[in-house]
């Protein structure tokens, strides 16, 4: 009679996990399977909100991850923004 141990829900990784291990008649493992729900929507949720905004809802969204590191889209909203400023005073000045 074969077996299923089903571990659920795994809760180191980011996202929704479980793990299938299925055993045969003998009790051996024939099959282990690792599944994963992850949704990876987080770009197109962050599109046209104002940069300053960026830091809190990676914060809220990455549980685990240090504080430090959720400044980083910030700070990429600010490079990306003296870039444009950049191009804009290019054209005003031609």
């Amino acid at each position: 009679m074969s077996k299923t141990i089903v571990i659920d829900p795994v809760t180191r990784i980011e996202g929704h996990a479980k793990i299938s291990v299925y055993l045969d008649d003998a009790g051996e493992v024939s099959d282990a399977r690792f599944h994963v729900v992850e949704f990876r929507g987080f770009e197109k949720f962050c599109e046209g909100r104002p940069m300053f905004e960026m830091a809190g809802i990676t914060a809220a969204s990455v549980g685990s991850v240090p504080s430090v590191i959720c400044w980083l889209p910030l700070k990429r909203g600010i490079k990306s923004w003296r870039y444009r400023f950049r191009l804009l005073e290019k054209n005003f000045a031609e």
